[in-house]
């Protein structure tokens, strides 16, 4: 059986001419994702709060302190730090992130000297057959590269968590290698690792990166306002295993402390399970409406928080024990994103 697998680190397998020099000048720019999580775990005397550390990878693009990783990879963490080549570590913000399209961009507020600015390349020219190589921190041993040659490049629709828009290569990625660069053989980047496709959960030669143009445009063109919740969609038919009288629905899964939604009340789950498959937290309040839109309608609801500003109000309409609640979010302060040159 086929299963979808999300990363936490990136990588390739054959090895172009000059691939040596290219690593020497790029990997300065490769960062490891370090992040910490909290869970409730069922046992025999009740439950039990564990507390843990994620990895994943990043990538510099900006000399400001801004870093691209995977959404997935910090989406729902309690802290997240970023370790340098030099092996000097700084705590990071979440700037934005998309889960739909699995980005998410980081600011540090320091940076040590040495620190490479990776230049993001344009992902239009990507076409199957062209060489590409990935840094990253698969199974948590950071700086490693593997070489490989882009498989196909995927237009379509979303498939559950997973980007509809991807670029297929058979460089190996591995668990823990999620957010870091897909390398051209000019060195640019030209996609961050996302997922790979196994039947066994290690790499099998299909690995799957989100287009440096969806990077350019989720994180840097148009970046979402991050109001700290991490969110899990439902289809109909996992809402009729609830009961719950609406089609799709959003649970929250995790709130963010101090943030925009932990200072509204909004409340995150804190038991784990699994339901069709997925793993999804459960116990926090569930969403059935955003600003008056259906929780289903994605697109709505997407091109709404897409015109938010600081000091707007977001109305969430929740379920929280059995009875519907109304709670706004005030949208904070928004650490500027800059602009890159293209």
């Amino acid at each position: 059986m086929l299963a979808i697998s999300l990363l936490l680190a990136a990588a390739p397998t054959t090895t172009p001419a000059g691939l040596e020099a290219l690593f020497e000048k790029v990997d300065p720019s490769v960062v490891t994702v370090r992040v910490g999580l909290k869970r409730l775990d069922e046992t025999s005397s009740g439950y039990r709060l564990q507390v843990g550390v994620g990895m994943g990878a990043g990538v510099v693009l900006h000399d400001g302190g801004f870093i691209a990783t995977a959404a997935h990879v910090v989406d729902g963490s309690e802290g997240v730090w970023v370790d340098f080549q030099d092996g000097t570590t700084e705590p990071a913000d979440i700037v934005t992130l998309s889960r739909t399209e699995d980005v998410a961009l980081l600011k540090v507020w320091s940076m040590p000297k040495g620190v490479v600015v990776a230049t993001l390349g344009n992902s239009d020219s990507v076409k199957p057959g062209q060489s590409v190589f990935a840094i990253g921190a698969p199974l948590g041993l950071g700086h490693s590269l593997t070489a490989g040659v882009v498989s196909s490049v995927r237009h379509g629709p979303h498939q559950g968590l997973m980007p509809g828009n991807v670029i297929q290569t058979d460089a190996a990625l591995n668990t823990g290698n999620s957010g870091g660069a897909l390398f051209n053989a000019k060195g640019e980047v030209v996609g961050i690792a996302s997922y790979i496709a196994s039947t066994s959960g290690g790499s099998q030669g299909l690995g799957f990166a989100v287009p440096s143009n969806v990077v350019r445009e989720r994180l840097f063109e148009h970046p979402l306002p991050y109001l700290g919740v991490s969110l899990r969609h439902l289809p109909p038919p996992v809402t009729k295993l609830f009961n719950w009288p609406y089609p799709e629905v959003m649970l929250i899964e995790v709130v963010r402390p101090k943030s925009a939604a932990d200072e509204a009340g909004l409340v995150g789950g804190q038991v784990d399970a699994t339901i069709g498959g997925s793993e999804v937290r459960l116990g926090g309040d569930v969403i059935v409406k955003v600003h008056g839109h259906d929780a289903g309608d994605l697109k709505a609801i997407g091109q709404y928080l897409d015109t938010l500003k600081e000091g707007d109000q977001v109305e969430y309409t929740v379920l929280r024990g059995g009875k519907l609640l109304d709670v706004s979010v005030k949208v904070p302060k928004r650490i500027p994103v800059p602009k890159l040159k293209k």
